[in-house]
C-alpha cells in the first residue's frame, strides 16, 4: 500500500445498518480515490469526518487488514446513506500497519497526518501498541477491533489510557467464562489445566480459568505446560490421567489442538474438554474435537435476527461471509459513530468520555465498557460436533 494512505469516502450512512441494501460498482482497493455515493452532490470544500482504519494491508496478515476495511467502509457508507454523522460527511482513510509496532507508529501518525480524529485498529497486538502511544499523544481516539493484550488500554505506569479502547473480549474473560462453564454447566469439580510452554496467550487464559475454577470452590489438580513443537503428548498426557481430573482445559490454537486432543482420547482421557477461541477456525477437526466445548467472540450460526442480517449484507458486498474480526470491526465503526452523535462534537476526549458511558447492542453483541475500557459482555460457548459447531449461548465472565 501507498504510504500516503488510501482515502475512501461516502456521500451518505445508515445508524440502522443491517436494512439497508448497498451495492456500490467500484473496487475498494489500495489506491488513493475519493469515492461518493450520489454524483454531482459533492463539492471541493464539504466538510467530512476523517476516519482512520489501521490495519495489515500487506504481507501474511493481509486478510486480516480486509476484514477491517471492508467493514468500516460498509458501516461508514451506511452512515453517509442518511446524512453522516453530525452532518459531516465519513470519509475513511487506510494504513497499513504491517502487523508490527513501528508499522503501527507509522500507520497511526500518517492517518492523522490526513486529518484523522479518530483510528479503528490495529489487528496484532505490537502494531496496536504503536497505535495506542501515538494517538495518545496526538490526543486522538483509538478503538481496536482485534487487539485482546491487557496491557493495550494501560500506559506503562498502569494508568488507563483514556483515549483507548477494544471490542473484543479480553483472555481473563475467556478463562473465567470456560471456568465457570465447566463448574455451572458440566457440573465438574477437579479440572486439570495444560497450555503451551513460552505461549503468552496460554499462560493468561490458564491463570484465569485457575483464578476462576478456584473461586467457585473447584479444585486445579494439575497445572502442565507441553512442547507445541512435538507430535507426541503421550508423556504430558500420563501425568494429566494419574490425577484423575473430571475436566481438562486446553487453550490453544487448533493446529495443535487437532492433535493433542486427538491423543488425549486415545490415551483414555474422556472427561469434558474445554478450549479457547483460537480453537476457532477452519482448520479445528470436528471429528477429533467431537464433544468437546470452547469459548469465542462470534458464532454465525448463533440464533440472533441481527446476526442473520449481518451475514446477508456482508455477502452481498463481497460474496463471501464474514469472519470474526469483520463484525467486531463493523461493531467499532458503528459504536464510534454513535459516541460521536451523543457526544455532539468530534472532539476525542468527549467522544471518549461518550463512548465509556455507551451500552451498545452490537452484531457481536451487547458490549459497555469497564473502568480499563474493556467491553464487559458474554462470550459464546460452542460444542464441537462432525455435523458443525453447535451453540450452548451466551455465557458472563
Amino acid at each position: 500500500m501507498n504510504r500516503a494512505g488510501t482515502a475512501i469516502g461516502y456521500r451518505a450512512a445508515a445508524a440502522v445498518v443491517l436494512a439497508i441494501p448497498i451495492v456500490v460498482a467500484s473496487t475498494i482497493g489500495m489506491v488513493a480515490v475519493l469515492l461518493t455515493g450520489c454524483a454531482g452532490d459533492a463539492s471541493s470544500d464539504a466538510q467530512v469526518l476523517q476516519i482512520g482504519v489501521v490495519a495489515p494491508f500487506s504481507g501474511d496478515y493481509e486478510s486480516l487488514g480486509r476484514s477491517v476495511r471492508d467493514s468500516v467502509l460498509l458501516a461508514a457508507e451506511a452512515w453517509n446513506l442518511q446524512g453522516g454523522v453530525l452532518g459531516l460527511e465519513v470519509q475513511v482513510v487506510l494504513e497499513d500497519t504491517a502487523c508490527d509496532y513501528q508499522g503501527g507508529r507509522v500507520a497511526a501518525e500518517a492517518a492523522i497526518d490526513e486529518g484523522a480524529l479518530f483510528l479503528i485498529g490495529a489487528v496484532c497486538a505490537s502494531a496496536s501498541e504503536g497505535v495506542a502511544q501515538v494517538a495518545t499523544t496526538a490526543g486522538v481516539l483509538q478503538i481496536t477491533p482485534g487487539s485482546v493484550n491487557l496491557d493495550l488500554t494501560l500506559d506503562a505506569e498502569g494508568e488507563v489510557r483514556d483515549l483507548v479502547y477494544r471490542i473484543p473480549s479480553v483472555d481473563d474473560d475467556q478463562g473465567a467464562v470456560a471456568a465457570r462453564f465447566a463448574l455451572e454447566q458440566l457440573g465438574r469439580k477437579r479440572a486439570a489445566v495444560l497450555y503451551a510452554e513460552d505461549s503468552v496467550y496460554g499462560s493468561a487464559l490458564a491463570r484465569a480459568f485457575v483464578r476462576a475454577f478456584e473461586e467457585g470452590e473447584g479444585a486445579v489438580i494439575k497445572v502442565q505446560t507441553y512442547d507445541q513443537n512435538t507430535e507426541l503428548f503421550f508423556e504430558t498426557l500420563d501425568a494429566v490421567r494419574e490425577q484423575s481430573p473430571d475436566v481438562l482445559y486446553l487453550p490453544g490454537y487448533y493446529d495443535v489442538i487437532n492433535i493433542l486432543v486427538g491423543q488425549a482420547r486415545h490415551f483414555g482421557l474422556l472427561m469434558p474438554i474445554l478450549g479457547s477461541d483460537g480453537w476457532h477456525g477452519p482448520g479445528l477437526d470436528l471429528t477429533v474435537t467431537d464433544g468437546a466445548y470452547f469459548t469465542t467472540h462470534y458464532l454465525p450460526e448463533e440464533p440472533r435476527g441481527v446476526m442473520q442480517n449481518w451475514i446477508h449484507l456482508y455477502e452481498a458486498r463481497y460474496l463471501v461471509p464474514p469472519d470474526a474480526l469483520a463484525t467486531m470491526s463493523y461493531d467499532a465503526a458503528n459504536l464510534l459513530f454513535l459516541s460521536i452523535e451523543a457526544a455532539g462534537t468530534t472532539d476525542p476526549v468527549l467522544v471518549a468520555q461518550a463512548m465509556g458511558a455507551m451500552v451498545y447492542e452490537g452484531v457481536s453483541g451487547p458490549i459497555m465498557f469497564d473502568e480499563n475500557h474493556n467491553p464487559v459482555r458474554p462470550l459464546i460457548v460452542v460444542r464441537a460436533d462432525p455435523a458443525g459447531l453447535v451453540y450452548q449461548g451466551r455465557f458472563e465472565p
